[in-house]
């Protein structure tokens, strides 16, 4: 890869493939003037190539932009005197290391094949087909199986299709050992099982086709939940269900969604509905309840019930899912109303319920979910974090689509923003990552205080006061997508303020009850899409993540899906999946004596107790 120096900073780094000038100078915080994204519409990105060869866009016949300006060998790049910022003012944007948790284990899936080879009855043997069946079985130490009724009703012409040479697909239900035969097909089939495991997320359903021999993910699809036109969060869905049939509707939307999805997964690959011989689903235990048609009111109502925690191992037929009848389904059990089947399965895949490791897992989204411990304890709590990490409650917030602002940094001397959108399209908003970016940015150069109020001395056009009270102008409407100005306001610093404290007052209550400090963490987990987005010094900054060495942070990636895909390749996880969920103590953060003192405490930035932040402390 080519190397490129930033001259005055003298700060030099690998540029990634694909990445622009105006990408490496974000990640590595170097300021570069940019208030279109990155789509090369406002002109303000301009710098100088002093040496090397590179393609891009020229402006004034001696500046290039640096958005679209790509190396092709080592480069020195000078920063504009416009653009320059202090050497004291450059921070390096770290992002969490990824983690990929992969265990030592023989791919030994719970669904299996088996191929026979029957005597054909005549009439010294005419012995009933079943019979003959089960006799064979139990010659391979199969004994008791359950056959189910379409199973039976079928085995006459399928015997006689290969001339009694038939190829069974079967799992062992490691609950009670019992063998349930899914599938009696004629003849030898060579193929492997496929199985598909599945996050069902509030926001996006993630789906992938495993082979179930090799473990290799034949495709991979995803797509929003459909749910999303009926209610943005879990609490708006629950409140749809009072209305007449707003249960049965938001379960057909999700099942509809899905047996679309699991056709993408299948053109994509090659294959067919007959070869699915598994599926396994995780989701929290609001999405859970409303994929089965479970009642979920009493999820929001003290003293907050589900209607099962644990659930049976149904057919596909029973579920409504587009496979063979007696296909099964694998679902992750929840621990409490809002700590659900995607967290146990998180935690599954994460393998922090093996080890010794001290370790906070964190699942950022409307619900923050987080769990401590190790393989002797496990706590967990739910955050009512609300929805400001996704652009909710945030008035110019939007989900990270195509143009939403994901990344921002402030000249702290002229206040002028850099900023990074999607797809490098002109900006509609902003997304959880950019809020996060900017807040922390906001604070840094000094425009608000710790309450998270702009200064109101400074006059400066980007700072006004508008209908909503004091804002930030990031976007004017003529660089916009939108045609009008995309602002943050104090309201939506209120609002952020109020989700990183529920969070942070989670993670202490959680350790305190164990006895333990934030400073007794070896590693913080950072699970879901989302964490792989955040900037580890911006979410420090404003005391979203505790303030420790930034080698103990690691991303897992979709731990939830993940978590699903363990149960499909290994049969005993389901059982260690069950044993994850049990171990489990929930603490209910609401009811907690000390939790309103923690949270409030947090209601600053980076916290009221600037020694638990050392890193930030007196800012930059």
């Amino acid at each position: 890869m080519a190397k490129v120096l930033f001259l005055p900073h003298e700060v030099s780094a690998e540029i990634g493939k694909d990445e622009t000038v105006i990408e490496l100078a974000m990640r590595l915080g170097i300021h570069i003037n940019a208030s279109c994204g990155g789509v090369g519409a406002c002109n303000k990105c301009k710098v100088l190539v002093e040496s090397g060869e590179v393609l891009g866009e020229k402006i004034d016949e001696l500046y290039y932009k640096a958005c679209t300006l790509f190396p092709k060998t080592d480069v020195v790049i000078r920063i504009p005197v416009e653009s320059q910022v202090e050497r004291s003012a450059l921070l390096r944007k770290i992002r969490a290391q990824a983690l990929e948790r992969k265990e030592k284990l023989k791919i030994d899936s719970p669904i299996k094949r088996l191929y026979l080879e029957l005597p054909p009855p005549n009439i010294e043997d005419n012995t009933p087909d079943l019979e003959r069946l089960l006799f064979a079985l139990k010659q391979k130490g199969i004994k008791d199986p359950y056959i189910p009724y379409h199973l039976l009703k079928k085995l006459p012409y399928v015997l006689r299709e290969k001339d009694f040479k038939v190829t069974l697909t079967y799992f062992e239900d490691p609950r009670n050992q019992r063998i349930y035969i899914v599938d009696i097909e004629g003849g030898k089939k060579e193929e492997s099982p496929l199985g598909i495991a599945m996050d069902l997320g509030t926001t996006t359903l993630q789906l992938e086709l495993v082979d179930l021999v090799s473990g290799e993910t034949l495709a991979y699809t995803s797509d929003y939940n459909p749910q999303i036109s009926y209610g943005e969060d879990v609490i708006s869905r629950i409140e749809f269900t009072r209305k007449k049939d707003g249960l049965k509707l938001l379960s057909e939307r999700v099942r509809e969604k899905i047996a679309f999805l699991i056709e993408e997964l299948l053109k994509e690959s090659g294959k067919e509905f007959k070869d699915i011989e598994a599926f396994s689903l995780a989701g929290n235990t609001v999405m859970t309840h409303l994929f089965l048609e479970l009642e979920p009111r009493f999820l929001r109502e003290y003293p907050y019930v589900p209607v099962a925690k644990g659930y049976p191992i149904y057919k596909a037929k029973e579920l409504g899912l587009p496979l063979k009848e007696g296909v099964p389904v694998f679902l992750s059990p929840s621990v409490a109303s809002y700590v659900g089947g995607d967290i146990t399965a998180g935690v599954l895949a994460s393998l922090m319920a093996e080890e010794e490791a001290l370790t906070l897992f964190i699942d950022l989204g409307t619900n923050g979910e987080i769990v401590v411990g190790n393989k002797d304890f496990l706590m967990c709590a739910a955050c009512s974090a609300g929805p400001a990490f996704e652009g909710g409650g945030i008035k110019c917030g939007m989900r990270a689509t195509s143009g939403a602002i994901e990344a921002v940094s402030i000249d702290p001397q002229t206040f002028e923003p850099m900023i990074l959108t999607i797809g490098r399209k002109r900006p509609k908003g902003i997304c959880g990552s950019g809020i996060i970016s900017l807040l922390a940015s906001l604070f840094r150069t000094g425009l608000i205080d710790k309450a998270g109020k702009f200064r109101r001395d400074l006059k400066h056009p980007r700072i006004r006061e508008g209908e909503d009270g004091f804002e930030y102008v990031l976007v004017f409407k003529e660089n916009s997508a939108t045609g009008h100005d995309i602002v943050f306001t104090e309201n939506d610093i209120e609002n952020l303020i109020r989700a990183k404290g529920a969070m942070f007052a989670g993670y202490q209550i959680l350790l305190e009850s164990v006895g333990l400090t934030l400073q007794d963490l070896e590693r913080i987990f950072l699970a879901g899409t989302f964490g792989s987005f955040i900037d580890l010094e911006d979410a420090v900054t404003i005391g979203l993540l505790p303030d420790l060495p930034r080698d103990r942070f690691f991303f897992l990636g979709n731990t939830s899906l993940q978590g699903a895909k363990k149960v499909l390749l290994y049969a005993e996880k389901f059982l260690e999946l069950e044993r994850i969920a049990q171990m489990m103590t929930h603490v209910e953060l609401s009811n907690h004596p000390q939790y309103m003192d923690y949270y409030m405490a947090a209601l600053f930035l980076p916290h009221t107790d600037e020694g638990l932040f050392p890193s930030v402390k007196g800012g930059i």
